[in-house]
């Protein structure tokens, strides 16, 4: 199946909101993706401050908080 992920950053004072189409075999690895995804613009952006506002696919799924636990997780590594 594909999903439609939309993300909204804040980087350093500047509000980007992005989506894009993303193939995805289950459910579970959707947050992975949009982690991933984030991890990508962050370096594209030379690693400066990076809040998540917000994660969302097909327009009305919420899974900020599960992208968040991610990030957490990895920065405990």
């Amino acid at each position: 199946m594909r999903i439609n992920l939309t993300i909204h950053l804040d980087i350093e004072g500047q509000k980007l909101s992005q989506s894009r189409s993303f193939p995805v075999q289950k459910e579970e690895c959707i947050p992975t993706i949009a982690y991933k995804w984030i991890r990508q613009i962050k370096r594209k952006t030379g690693y400066r401050d990076t809040r998540i506002d917000k994660v969302v696919y097909n327009g009305e799924q919420d899974i900020t908080e599960k992208v968040l636990t991610l990030v957490r997780r990895q920065s405990q590594v």
